[in-house]
């Protein structure tokens, strides 16, 4: 939303660029099945600008796709909707900016009909669109609000310009309990919830882990989704060792898990 009728030339169109490069890369994982960084020629959608509402800054972008020919649809039991193409993108770019996923995906992933491991990796891949994305958040707008559908937005905003522009990693090792909402084990990658925060985080489970935290992190994960998708009454949460990285206001963005056990005490112990 532009606060003084006029915007930046130049920052407005990086801004349009980078949000339209991360839509774009999001909706190729699910034709293509898998991430790409560059080389869009040949795309089987269209992915269109349409012309501006008179008097707004108001941008229309619109996806034409076969959902009968995305390679993700082929893994998805209910299929690729218009509804579920709009979840999809608005979960990556909210995670991307600290957010949370749309329920519908986050039990896409619980049922690994949706790779984990390619949806961390796609949101890494766009976190860089979306530095671009922000360049007119306070410097002319204060808000930019991408809607798909009816109560599907995500808003970018200070807050979220500086969760994807400036991070740190922790210099001290921390211990938490989480319980592992998803986890790829080819991968490495997963997304943890913290009781705490309410929310969950992606981490990375370090390439020399011992046995015992890929076993611990598979059970909680197990555990999880058995209670979510089947109501079972289980306990599922897990003791990290790990580093954290923040934003420059202390938000952890990510963690790089180096241990995984039962219980906190047994971090230190085995």
């Amino acid at each position: 939303m532009a606060d003084t009728h006029k915007l930046p030339a130049y920052d407005a169109i990086q801004s349009l660029y980078g949000i339209s490069r991360a839509i774009l890369m999001t909706t190729n994982y699910l034709d293509e099945g898998r991430v790409r960084h560059r080389r869009f020629e040949n795309i089987k959608f269209e992915f269109n600008l349409l012309t501006q509402n008179p008097g707004s800054f108001e941008t229309l972008f619109e996806l034409i796709t076969n959902p009968d020919a995305m390679k993700i649809g082929y893994d998805i039991s209910v299929g690729i909707t218009s509804g579920l193409l709009g979840h999809f993108i608005i979960s990556m770019l909210s995670r991307a900016v600290g957010g949370s996923a749309h329920e519908t995906i986050e039990d896409l992933e619980t049922s690994e009909e949706i790779s984990t491991g390619d949806t961390s990796a796609l949101v890494e891949a766009i976190e860089p669109s979306l530095r671009e994305g922000h360049k007119i958040v306070g410097n002319g707008a204060s808000n930019i609000f991408i809607i798909t559908g009816s109560h599907n937005t995500v808003n970018f905003n200070a807050a979220t310009k500086s969760f994807v522009n400036a991070f740190e990693e922790d210099n001290v090792l921390s211990s938490k309990i989480f319980s592992v909402a998803s986890f790829n084990s080819n991968s490495g990658y997963g997304r943890a919830f913290d009781f705490e925060e309410l929310r969950t985080i992606p981490f990375e489970i370090n390439t020399m882990a011992d046995e015992k935290s890929i076993e611990a992190l598979i059970w909680s994960f197990s555990s999880y989704a058995r209670r979510r998708r089947l109501g079972e009454n289980l306990q599922s949460a897990v003791a990290f060792k790990y580093r954290a990285i923040r934003t420059l206001d202390g938000r952890v963005k990510k963690i790089k898990v180096i241990k995984v056990r039962r219980d906190i005490a047994s971090l230190d112990n085995s």
